[in-house]
């Protein structure tokens, strides 16, 4: 799995994100990396993972958290929903309501 491959597996939750994880940390910083664009999309699929129960809170905040710290990812058309993901003590926690609120705006 290449470093494309594997941040495609972690930014949409696939099934081979812990194998994307591993590949990943074999990769050293590259300064020439190709950005890769998450966008409301991507966040709609996670999000109605966690809605159905496929993913808890804690994995959906360990997701926006992974999002935020990657040079190699461009989150600026979604990055108050990846701050408030990242940091939900600060903006009032991960439950179904905030998160169907989220999904409302987005769609």
């Amino acid at each position: 799995m290449n470093r494309q491959q594997a941040l495609q597996q972690i930014i949409a939750f696939g099934e081979q994100r812990d194998a994307a994880v591993m590949a990943l940390a074999k990769f050293g910083w590259d300064p020439s990396f190709e950005v890769i664009s998450v966008d409301s999309h991507a966040l709609i699929v996670v999000l109605t993972k966690y809605m159905s129960g496929v993913i808890s809170a804690d994995d959906l905040e360990l997701w926006a958290n992974f999002i935020e710290c990657r040079d190699e990812l461009d989150y600026s058309e979604i990055d108050g929903y990846i701050y408030a993901l990242a940091d939900p003590e600060l903006m009032g926690g991960i439950s179904l309501t905030t998160i169907e609120k989220m999904l409302t705006l987005l769609c």
